[in-house]
């Protein structure tokens, strides 16, 4: 891990996953700053702050059916900031689904599930 103080933001619409991989990630490595969005809307008004990772749900339109879903944000962090490591989270276990985030930028594709947090955290350090 090259930056010490890393900002990460979590863009999920479960606030207690959020809040879990929130904990998680902060229990693994204390210098994290860790900012939770629960829209992709709400992650893209605040790229400025320059996160150096952002963990990204696939779907996330569950609580609010306007929203945009994961692959249309990931696109626009892309546009904003190609080096920018995004790494999609979903319960999704479509190859297709996987293919197509990594195609559009993403680092990884990882299956919400019992190892999904160790993995997570191997690849903001393998990745910031």
């Amino acid at each position: 891990m090259k930056n010490q103080n890393s900002t990460i933001f979590i863009v999920d619409d479960e606030p207690l996953l959020a809040e879990m991989l929130s904990d998680y990630l902060k229990e693994e490595y204390a210098g994290f700053n860790i900012i939770s969005f629960p829209t992709g809307e709400a992650c893209l008004k605040n790229l400025h702050k320059s996160p150096d990772a952002i963990i990204l749900d696939f779907y996330l339109n569950s609580k609010e059916k306007d929203a945009a879903n994961g692959i249309d944000i990931l696109k626009e962090i892309k546009k904003q900031n190609t080096a920018l490591p995004v790494i999609m989270l979903s319960s999704q276990k479509s190859y297709g689904v996987a293919t197509k985030t990594i195609m559009y930028g993403a680092v990884h594709y990882v299956i919400k599930g019992e190892d999904a947090f160790n993995e997570i955290y191997e690849l903001i350090k393998a990745n910031v």
